[in-house]
């Protein structure tokens, strides 16, 4: 059994049609899982289900052996599943390290939040040299590298990723990249919903390809960058957004 399991789960919003329809996939420990997919796929719909934020309709999620389906968001982080949304949902009023201190509001330990802090500026030294700036203020490679850090300070088992390039110059996204490929090696699990296809099964051990809130194809990421039916059909030709060229 993987570290992470989606059973067979039914989720939508509201009173709304089903996004997953069924979708399963298991998630095995320290790798890099990259889903792709159209708009609509229901791609940041399973991120949310499995982070806490959308209870599934049908189906169960299990991490590390425990049903966390119907879970709180909260519950979910003390569990060490951390997530970082799109939008990346900084505190624009509050300083970097102030954010940073947001990351750990779940530990009772003051000094261990300090102390966690302290090995993120090691990690991020842009981050201790911002630490006392607003987070409005940051540009927006630093704001998602913010983002990243401050679900690091739980030092979860694993983190999703959503999106985490969108909006961001070839240069940033090849530094936000570099900081996944890092946090890889260092053995966290890393699910990750990326926009940026070709660039992030390029840092993947294993490609999903999510098609009308299903489990369409998968396989090891090399493979699913080159099958011809999936460079057609989800990476398209050099012009499509999706498959940008590396900067030169």
């Amino acid at each position: 059994m993987g570290t992470l399991v989606i059973d067979n789960v039914v989720a939508g919003y509201g009173s709304g049609p089903n996004i997953l329809k069924g979708l399963s996939l298991t998630v095995e420990s320290c790798k890099t899982y990259c889903i792709i997919g159209p708009n609509g796929a229901g791609k940041s719909t399973l991120i949310k289900v499995i982070a806490g934020l959308l209870k599934p309709r049908e189906g169960q999620i299990i991490f590390k052996g425990e049903v966390i389906s119907g879970l709180r968001a909260d519950q979910v982080l003390q569990r060490g599943l951390s997530y970082v949304p799109s939008d990346r949902s900084l505190f624009p009023e509050m300083t970097v390290k102030e954010n940073l201190r947001m990351g750990g509001f779940v530990l009772r330990d003051s000094r261990l939040v300090e102390q966690r802090i302290d090995e993120i500026f090691e990690m991020f030294p842009i981050l201790k040299e911002k630490s006392s700036q607003m987070a409005r203020t940051l540009s927006g490679g630093q704001q998602q590298l913010c983002a990243i850090a401050r679900a690091l300070i739980l030092k979860p088992e694993m983190i999703m990723l959503d999106e985490p390039s969108l909006g961001l110059s070839p240069k940033v996204v090849q530094q936000i990249f570099s900081t996944i490929t890092e946090l890889r090696k260092n053995g966290m699990t890393i699910l990750l919903v990326e926009q940026n296809a070709r660039k992030g099964l390029q840092i993947a051990d294993q490609g999903v390809v999510l098609d009308l809130g299903k489990n369409s194809f998968e396989s090891p990421a090399s493979e699913v960058l080159s099958d011809p039916r999936i460079q057609e059909l989800y990476l398209g030709k050099r012009r499509n957004p999706l498959a940008t060229e590396e900067p030169k």
